[in-house]
């Protein structure tokens, strides 16, 4: 039979084990979270840092498609200035195709994110984000240095 003071103890100890399986919970939770966001940022290639923005590409996405094109998806952060109104949009992903023999490009879709590095749900979107219209690749530019990259020259 217990006494008074074992189901006391036996109490406090399962009170403890509660508490420490909710600690171990959350650690996994977290370990969890980080294994997700790593693969994440070891696949981004950074292109473009400034005050305003910084470029990437996901290594992963690149796809080769017949005859010289190139697919990849694109995403930029927006740095809000202190000094104007708050940004709605803090990073964009953008599926670019280009025209690797034409030096052309098109946008394929557009997603805008209130959350830096494409994280969150996606802002509700007026327009479609896609853009099929064919264009030069500017020169100097960003995506110049992507279809470099995705192209091969």
């Amino acid at each position: 039979m217990l006494t008074k003071n074992h189901t006391t103890a036996l109490q406090s100890f399962s009170m403890i084990s509660n508490q420490g399986i909710y600690w171990l919970l959350a650690l996994v939770w977290l370990w969890a979270g980080s294994l997700q966001a790593q693969p994440l940022m070891a696949d981004l290639k950074p292109i473009l840092d400034t005050k305003t923005h910084s470029i990437y590409i996901y290594k992963s996405s690149v796809k080769n498609l017949p005859p010289d094109w190139k697919k990849v998806w694109v995403l930029t952060n927006f740095y809000p200035d202190p000094n104007q109104p708050p940004l709605t949009v803090l990073s964009t992903r953008r599926n670019v195709l280009f025209d690797c023999r034409k030096n052309r490009f098109s946008t394929l879709a557009l997603i805008r994110y209130g959350e830096s590095d494409a994280l969150g749900k996606p802002l509700l979107q007026t327009d479609s984000g896609f853009d099929l219209k064919e264009r030069e690749v500017p020169e100097g530019s960003a995506l110049e240095i992507i279809k470099g990259i995705v192209c091969g020259s």
